[in-house]
């Protein structure tokens, strides 16, 4: 890094904007958690010896616009939500999804919402300690996939995508596309132009570090969108897709992305498109990299029954 950059050696880092870095130097392995901002929500929030969720969302749960059951007081409820982004964007992949779902019902949100919010800080309250670890020896690779329809309102779908280095999450993402997709191959392949897009720019960044590890390869669950991104010729069911969303097939054929097919039951990104189940969710959780840190609980909470 000093070879590349001006930067400044301060020493061993113990704490980085709220985050905890911890190294098992022997096992080459260091993870990044944030047991004190959970900790801290929980008690503002009155969450501290809340019973435990094993999952961030209930499994088929699907929040709605009804204008019934209107909260009294909403700004509680926005405070709470806005709390959540900073975990989900720097150590909680695990919950991005949930605080996606969540920031949708900002306006007139309903005792529904409400629950779903405190069920994510129940989720928390078990897991006080995970975080993301790095120490394998594996270079960047990706996983996309897409909900068909899920968004019950607006009946668009949801992009789901992580990319992984040194067997650890480095960018994610789960995101309300902007278009109704007409078919999950749609769905899917809109997914796959965001997801490329995402590569370009991680492997940009990995080569002004001096790394290149060539073609991104990027793991894919739709045959029928594999087959979009392989084949240039247009066909009279894919003419209505945005050509933008074409960009994809020029990167394939340039050879700064692959895409290949993971089957759904090992699809990391999964999790990042809909609520699962508590042994699928856990499945996720370590597929994406997430795992408890190496200190002891910070706080007056008890340990982590998730861990």
């Amino acid at each position: 890094m000093t070879a590349t950059f001006g930067v400044r050696d301060m020493g061993e880092v113990k704490d980085f904007i709220g985050m905890k870095v911890m190294r098992d130097r022997a096992a080459r392995v260091l993870t990044l958690s944030n047991p004190g901002h959970v900790i801290a929500l929980l008690e503002a929030f009155g969450m501290s010896k809340a019973t435990p969720n094993k999952t961030p969302m209930v499994s088929g749960a699907k929040l709605a616009k009804t204008g019934e059951n209107l909260l009294p007081d909403g700004n509680r409820r926005a405070e709470l939500v806005g709390s959540l982004p900073y975990l989900s964007t720097t150590t909680r992949p695990d919950i991005a999804l949930a605080v996606g779902v969540l920031s949708r019902y900002m306006a007139c949100p309903e005792e529904d919402h409400m629950r779903a919010a405190k069920g994510v800080l129940q989720y928390l309250r078990g897991a006080t300690r995970l975080g993301v670890a790095y120490g394998a020896d594996k270079p960047l690779q990706g996983h996309v996939d897409s909900d068909w329809a899920g968004d019950v309102d607006a009946r668009r779908s949801t992009t789901g995508f992580i990319f992984t280095l040194n067997g650890g999450p480095v960018s994610w993402g789960s995101k309300r596309q902007s278009t109704v997709a007409t078919s999950t191959a749609e769905a899917e392949y809109v997914a796959a132009a965001m997801a490329t897009k995402e590569a370009l720019w991680l492997r940009k960044l990995l080569s002004a570090l001096g790394v290149d590890g060539g073609a991104v390869p990027i793991g894919e669950d739709n045959q029928a969108c594999l087959a979009l991104v392989n084949n240039p010729e247009a066909t009279g069911r894919t003419k209505h897709v945005d050509v933008a969303n074409h960009m994809v097939r020029d990167y394939v054929a340039r050879g700064d992305v692959t895409f290949y097919f993971l089957p759904s039951a090992e699809m990391p990104a999964d999790g990042l498109t809909k609520a699962l189940p508590g042994p699928a969710s856990k499945a996720f959780r370590d597929a994406a990299g997430v795992a408890p840190d190496m200190g002891m609980a910070v706080g007056t909470l008890e340990p982590d029954p998730a861990c």
